[in-house]
């Protein structure tokens, strides 16, 4: 059985696999809907895989070493043959990781096309979004602290 641990990381028989070729959203990210309200776009993105997993066998291919002694990286499909990124991609829960694969970015060009999942309203890609949160917690840090300040 596999399990959904984020919206482009599985875990199957304890292990743990980072779907090759894309990037959902990130803990901590939000997006904007249609009627422009924010939402968790990193829970519906992880709900979403949960429902494509739906206690499904899982088998993962590797595919690489994510960043130091992360999760391997792996094509996964289910039971029922399904590439679970492909499926992610196609119903705009995730996006096309164009710095390590080519494979998904014709199926994005659809999901975006017809204004599926994320692409309903706008969403910030989780590579930028992760690079702008590092800059401003660095800027936090390089903040003096007031006198008295905790």
């Amino acid at each position: 059985m596999g399990a959904a641990k984020e919206g482009d990381l599985v875990t199957v028989k304890g292990q743990e696999f980072r779907l090759f070729g894309i990037d959902a959203p990130d803990r901590g990210q939000t997006c904007v809907n249609v009627r422009g309200q924010s939402y968790d776009c990193f829970a519906l993105s992880t709900r979403i895989l949960e429902l494509l997993i739906n206690n499904m066998q899982i088998e993962c291919t590797p595919r690489g070493q994510s960043a130091a002694s992360g999760p391997t990286l792996a094509v996964c499909r289910a039971e029922n043959g399904d590439d679970l990124a492909y499926a992610m991609v196609e119903r705009g829960m995730a996006l096309a990781y164009r710095p390590l694969s080519f494979d998904y970015i014709s199926i994005e060009a659809r999901a975006i096309s017809f204004r599926r999942g994320l692409w309903g309203g706008r969403v910030e890609p989780p590579w930028l979004w992760r690079s702008r949160e590092t800059e401003r917690k660095l800027d936090e840090m390089r903040k003096p602290k007031q006198p008295g300040a905790q």
